[in-house]
């Protein structure tokens, strides 16, 4: 039996890019959700963003049934964001005016009782339960790199620098996991607009205190962008009703 959701996306170009390079897919029937982040300072980020998110979304809605096992949607869901990444490599190099573009990534699935979800960059997942609230993903980012390593750093140099996107090598290896869920969860899926200005503290504040999907987007652009977001900003809420 599958899950009765209710959705929301929300994006906003913030108070200084010319161009929103963001990117989210709400397919509420198939239960796929995708926000993308177009790299900033590369050409063409939204083209990335939109052949990404629309390529997956339209591999997994004809493949992801209920009735296949968790195992077979992790594999599925493996090889989708492997061909979109091939498929933005490819696109880079046949315009001259998209080369060297590329996109973070964070996706989710709802199965009937987990949901499965993946990442590449620097796009986050959070989940929300019960008053507990964790970050699903881990940024796939040089100073998570150099973390790991146990090496120093200056935090402002390596800021926002990623170590994974979609579309800037022929080959990508996404990170995929599964968490089960129940009645009143919610996913929250966003870009760094958002996160590099408000604390993970602070959203789940904003959760608590947002009675809806949407309120909730709305109440997190507003947040993000009184704190002075320099980025586009989006946001993704998905609430288990029942």
């Amino acid at each position: 039996m599958r899950p009765k959701i209710e959705a929301f996306g929300l994006t906003d170009i913030g108070h200084i890019r010319k161009k929103n390079e963001d990117v989210f897919k709400i397919l509420e029937d198939s239960f796929l959700f995708s926000v993308a982040d177009g790299m900033g300072g590369h050409r063409a980020g939204d083209i990335a963003a939109m052949s990404a998110t629309t390529h997956i979304n339209n591999l997994l809605a004809k493949t992801l049934l209920s009735n296949v096992s968790i195992d077979q949607i992790i594999n599925h869901i493996n090889l989708a964001i492997r061909e979109a990444n091939f498929r933005v490599y490819n696109l880079s190099r046949s315009n001259k005016d998209f080369y060297g573009m590329g996109t973070t990534l964070c996706f989710l699935y709802l199965h009937s009782t987990h949901a499965i979800f993946a990442h590449v960059g620097d796009s986050r997942i959070y989940h929300y339960q019960k008053n507990n609230f964790i970050q699903l993903t881990k940024d796939h980012s040089l100073i998570n790199k150099l973390k790991d390593q146990n090496k120093d750093f200056d935090k402002k140099t390596c800021k926002n620098v990623i170590t994974k996107a979609i579309g800037t090598y022929p080959k990508i290896e996404p990170s995929i996991d599964t968490i089960p869920f129940e009645i009143g969860d919610i996913f929250l899926m966003t870009t760094d607009g958002l996160t590099d200005y408000i604390s993970n503290d602070h959203i789940k504040k904003l959760i608590e205190f947002s009675k809806t999907p949407k309120i909730l987007c709305e109440n997190l652009i507003k947040e993000a962008k009184n704190n002075g977001s320099s980025d586009n900003i989006t946001v993704l809420a998905v609430k288990i009703i029942e």
